[in-house]
């Protein structure tokens, strides 16, 4: 009987350290599981639960010409946002709120009785509007600084340089083209909450070292010349009742650009008080007849193929020239006899160009034509180049 009892004994000290040895590796295999299998993703759910992330854009690049004059430049202002989890009556919260910033009260209310932790409420507000709600102290509101792009000469260049949106997103002009460069990374602004979603602290997640590297932009722009030319071209177009007008300003030996001024201008501070239409760069989108400055480029081409030498002499017609269907004339019908080649460039003649171009003839003409760029885009880096 003792015997058998000894042995019972034995076997259940073995069953339960079998148990108690089971035990022991579930728990490690679920530890392992959890703390090294699983750890990546469950790092990951734990901070959504217990981290909201506020993505703020660094000061964004300025722009400036080529003496070193601001064109573009970034000033801080606040923007206003809600914590609706933190709000216990959205609609008392929307009625002082509203009140204080002037805005839609059914709106702000809405955005109030949502389970979001975070509502924009307002953007790049003055700051006399952004003191009142500081000092209104309601509870979910909250006060944070924002860069705000300024432009200092107001409608200087302002097809050109474009605009920004209230998310400093480029949209038009050198704005939109070099949008990457200038407004850099966002600046991550942390805090933790518990499982009452309560706000326990913030702070500035550093560990992105490419955060807020923003780049400046210079341009070859001189806004001297600039201003000149769109005082000159608005005079212009009134005193000869032009619908319009642009002027492009290079350096002949370099192929930098001066200025580029159109006529209808607008004030990238103000840019929504403007028709879709008076914001596009008229210079870049739209095509336009050369004219007379067009001849030189045949007489490039003749010259280069031997059609035609300085001194070979051309009949004008004396004003009119039947060419198929149609009758060539001369500009403000003058009336040209015999011109030598240098002089059919000298006055502009319209019948003689026409027949040095026949002599040239339409295919030569035409690679003339192509070579010098006419038909295709330029490349310049601004957008909605049209091809000509």
């Amino acid at each position: 009987m003792e015997i058998t009892s000894k042995k019972w004994l034995k076997v259940r000290t073995i069953i339960l350290l079998v148990f108690f040895l089971l035990l022991f590796i579930a728990l490690v295999s679920r530890a392992f599981q959890l703390q090294v299998l699983s750890a990546e993703r469950l790092q990951k759910i734990a901070n959504k639960q217990h981290n909201k992330v506020l993505l703020i854009p660094p000061e964004r690049g300025i722009i400036i010409d080529r003496n070193g004059e601001k064109l573009a430049a970034s000033l801080t202002a606040e923007s206003i946002f809600a914590d609706p989890s933190k709000i216990a009556d959205p609609k008392e919260t929307a009625e002082k709120i509203s009140s204080l910033l002037q805005i839609n009260k059914k709106t702000t209310e809405e955005k109030l009785s949502t389970d979001r932790s975070f509502s924009w409420l307002a953007r790049k507000i003055s700051p006399e509007l952004a003191d009142r709600v500081e000092k209104a102290n309601i509870p979910g509101i909250f006060v944070v600084k924002e860069p705000k792009r300024f432009y200092p000469n107001g409608t200087l260049a302002g097809p050109l340089i474009g605009f920004v949106g209230l998310d400093d997103s480029g949209l038009e002009g050198l704005e939109m083209v070099y949008d990457r460069d200038l407004k850099g990374n966002p600046m991550k602004l942390v805090w933790a909450q518990d499982a009452k979603k309560k706000k326990l602290y913030s702070r500035v997640d550093n560990s992105d070292a490419n955060q807020g590297d923003s780049a400046n932009l210079i341009l070859t722009i001189d806004s001297r010349i600039q201003h000149l030319a769109e005082t000159h071209l608005k005079e212009a177009v009134k005193s000869k009742g032009a619908k319009g007008g642009v002027v492009i300003v290079m350096n002949p030996r370099t192929g930098e650009m001066l200025a580029l001024a159109n006529e209808a201008g607008f004030d990238p501070n103000n840019f929504s008080a403007y028709q879709v239409g008076d914001l596009k760069n008229k210079a870049i989108t739209d095509c336009f007849d050369p004219g007379s400055t067009f001849k030189p480029f045949m007489a490039a081409g003749a010259l280069e193929e031997g059609a035609a030498q300085e001194t070979d002499r051309f009949y004008c017609e004396n004003g009119n020239y039947r060419v198929a269907n149609r009758v060539i004339h001369e500009a403000k019908r003058k009336r040209h006899g015999v011109l030598t080649f240098s002089e059919i460039i000298k006055y502009s003649s319209n019948i003689g160009s026409a027949k040095v171009a026949e002599k040239l003839g339409k295919d030569k003409f035409y690679q003339y034509i192509t070579k010098f760029g006419f038909g295709t885009k330029t490349g310049i880096d601004l957008h909605g180049e049209s091809s000509g």
